[in-house]
Parts: structure tokens; C-alpha cells; sequence
């Protein structure tokens, strides 16, 4: 039976005012649970102030002293903003256009989060010098770690029963965009799947489903390169997003898969090269993911193989294939620990154990593990192979006793 000689943490302090007492606490969790390599978020990784650049350096300082490595955690493709003025791209260009055909520009996810784009050039650019920045400015960095690097991807259903909704509105159509604000002024537009409505009056019917489709990129530049790239032409009379999409998908689906996860391991090559480039010795690792939609087990939903590579984009054994990983943390989230166990030994087959493989686990509020569960976990872990679990995040776990 394999042995867990080291584990990883995720570490946040962007988001209080972390203290040298919070650092000797960190210090001392990581050596009773074994963890030799914490992946420290980097808040506002594309234009860090400089109060947390200080707080940062403390801590990677103090861990440093204490034999632990520091890898900087950044957002890849994925940026928070409040404002869409504080952006570093100020060009709807930059960011992914949905099945739909509406650009994430327009419509961030829940109001803040933003996709790049990784078929923009200038975006892939701006990513790696990012990374090779941090490297720069934080020299005590071993490395860096790619979070979100792959696209977003979800399918988004909503029932309204519309029993009593006489009047509410003209009768919607299938097909048809409906478009719902929140009190803070976010707009998320879905569209008609069903509409059971026959009168508004008297209303006569019983439901409504909407959706919206998460699955990125279909922007102008993406589906020309496709087609380029493929040799494939796209029918002419099909002048909308969807239609283009729904062609693409029923026709080329295994060619659309393909490329999509070209651009993303085309990503982790870039920032490989800038980093390697800044310090030889600079490692390179990622959260990886293993299935979708998110937490089958809790919603008492089958597991979908292949996904994270059809859905998200991510190719990531052949990253490693490739030499571009010193390390990754897959993002086993959610599971019993005999799923956990079944999934790990599937990820340390695919990588032929070429990297260590850090198996991801969760611990919340919504998701609970106290200690007789933690061992299970743990034991899980080691006999299916790997080199040690990531807890995420330090935040959820630091009150483990052992």
C-alpha cells in the first residue's frame, strides 16, 4: 500500500487582515497534516495591490523557513471584477461568447465573474507574463498554479409554475429570450424550452422552462479558426450562434472537442515556457477536474466519463504527456470516499504516474467531514495511488485534529 508522504493546501488570506499569529498557526497545521506545498490564491493576480503583495511575502517567507513551498494560485482564465472598468481587457473581444451567441462581456457569470477567451492571442500573452511577473516580484515562489484553466461550462434550467400567472406577460414561445434582473441590476438572459401556457385569461397551463447554455466559445474568431484549422466549412445560411453551434455539434462534435482542448493546453504551454524562461527551476501544476455537472453524488446524479475534456477542455494527461506539469490537484469534490478512492485510481492510471497526483477534497458547511470520515478519506487516498490530498481549502479544514 502507497504511503502519503506529502499533502498540498489552497490557502486564501486576500480577503482579511491575515496576522503573524495566522501565519504560526499556518505553520504549525502544516507540519501535524504533512503538508509540504500550500497553493497560495494570489487576489487580483492581474493588478495585485500592494498591501497584499506585503502580506503575501510574510507568509511565503515565514513558510519558506519552515521547509514549506509557496505556489501562486491564479484565476487563468476566470476574472472577478465588481467593476468592468477595473478589467484588464476593455474589449468585448477578450472575453468567450456562449452557445447562445451572447458574449460574457455582456452577460458575466452571476453578475461578476468574466471568461477569457484563450483563442485571443493577446489574452494568452497577458497571461503568461502574468505568471512570469509573479515570479518575478515574489522570488521566494516555487512555482505557479493554474485554477480555472478551462473553460466554463454548465447547462442552466429553470421551472417557473405558472398556475396562476395570468397577465405576468405576453405568452412567452419556445425559443424565445426572457431575460430576468436581480435586485442588484444583474441580467441573465434564458431562453423558452417549454411553454405550457395555452391563455393568460383566465391562465390556463401549468409550467415554464427556460434554459441557458454555458458552453463556450462560439465568437466569430473561434468558429473561423475551427473551421480553418478542420478544413470544414460551416453552411452559410446558418447566420445564428446557435444554429452555427447546433451544426457543429451534431456534425463535428469529436473535431469541436479537440480544438477547444488545444487552446487550453495551448495556454499551460505558453506559461510554461514564460516561466521556465524566468527560472528554470519554477514548477508548473494545476487543478484539474473529473466530471460534470458538479456534485452528481449529492444530487443523486450518474457520473459523465470523459467530461472534463468534451465539456471543459482540459486534455490534462496530455500536459503532463508533454512534460508541462510538475504536479496537479484534481478536484475530487463531493464524493463518498469510495468514489473518491474509484476516481483517484482512474487519474493516477491516465498520468502513468509521471507527476504526483494530489487528490482534491472539500470540506464545508455544505459538505461536512469530521474525523472518522477524514479517515476514510485519507485511507481511500492511499490505496488507490496518491501522492497525498489537497485539502481544500485551509480555511475548511484547520480545525482537524489529526
Amino acid at each position: 500500500m502507497t504511503t502519503v508522504r506529502q499533502n498540498t493546501a489552497w490557502l486564501y488570506i486576500g480577503n482579511k487582515n491575515w496576522t503573524l499569529e495566522d501565519t504560526e498557526k499556518l505553520v504549525e497545521w502544516c507540519a501535524r497534516h504533512r503538508v509540504g506545498k500550500l497553493l497560495l490564491h494570489l487576489h487580483d493576480w492581474t493588478n495585485p495591490a500592494a498591501e497584499f503583495a506585503e502580506q503575501m511575502d510574510s507568509v511565503v517567507e515565514a513558510c519558506s523557513k519552515a521547509g514549506i513551498e509557496i505556489h501562486g494560485m491564479i484565476g487563468t482564465l476566470q476574472l472577478r471584477a465588481e467593476d468592468r472598468a477595473s478589467l484588464p481587457f476593455q474589449s468585448r473581444e477578450a472575453y468567450c461568447v456562449d452557445y447562445e451567441g451572447i458574449s460574457n462581456w455582456d452577460e458575466p457569470l452571476a453578475g461578476r465573474r468574466y471568461v477569457l477567451d484563450p483563442s485571443n492571442p493577446d489574452v494568452v500573452s497577458f497571461i503568461a507574463g502574468r505568471c512570469k511577473d509573479m515570479l518575478v516580484k515574489h522570488p521566494g515562489l516555487a512555482g505557479i498554479h493554474l485554477d480555472f484553466i478551462r473553460f466554463y461550462h454548465y447547462e442552466s434550467r429553470l421551472s417557473i409554475d405558472t398556475n396562476q400567472a395570468g397577465h405576468w406577460t405576453v405568452i412567452p414561445r419556445a425559443g424565445e429570450p426572457l431575460k430576468l434582473t436581480t435586485a442588484n441590476g444583474t441580467t441573465t438572459t434564458f431562453f423558452v424550452e417549454q411553454a405550457l401556457n395555452h391563455y393568460n385569461d383566465p391562465p390556463i397551463g401549468r409550467h415554464l422552462h427556460l434554459r441557458r447554455s454555458y458552453h463556450y466559445c462560439f465568437c466569430k474568431r473561434c468558429l473561423e479558426r475551427f473551421a480553418r484549422e478542420f478544413n470544414l466549412s460551416i453552411p452559410d445560411e446558418l447566420e445564428e450562434t446557435r444554429q452555427r453551434a447546433d451544426w457543429i455539434l451534431k456534425h463535428h462534435a469529436e473535431d469541436w472537442y479537440a480544438f477547444r482542448s488545444s487552446l487550453i493546453t495551448g495556454v499551460v504551454r505558453n506559461i510554461r515556457r514564460e516561466i521556465t524562461a524566468q527560472r528554470k527551476e519554477a514548477q508548473l501544476s494545476a487543478a484539474i477536474w473529473y466530471n460534470s455537472p458538479y456534485g452528481n453524488e449529492l444530487r443523486n446524479e450518474p457520473f459523465h466519463p470523459g467530461s472534463e475534456y468534451e465539456q471543459f477542455g482540459q486534455k490534462w494527461w496530455e500536459w503532463i504527456k508533454e512534460g508541462l506539469m510538475d504536479f496537479v490537484c484534481p478536484m475530487n469534490y463531493w464524493l463518498t470516499p469510495e468514489s473518491f478512492g474509484q476516481i483517484i485510481r482512474e487519474q493516477v492510471a491516465r498520468s502513468e504516474n509521471k507527476v504526483p497526483l494530489y487528490a482534491g477534497l472539500l470540506r464545508s458547511d455544505e459538505f461536512p467531514i469530521d474525523q472518522p470520515l477524514w479517515e476514510k478519506y485519507k485511507l481511500a487516498a492511499q490505496e488507490a495511488g496518491a501522492a497525498g490530498i489537497s485539502f481544500f481549502s485551509y480555511g475548511g479544514w484547520k480545525d482537524l485534529d489529526s
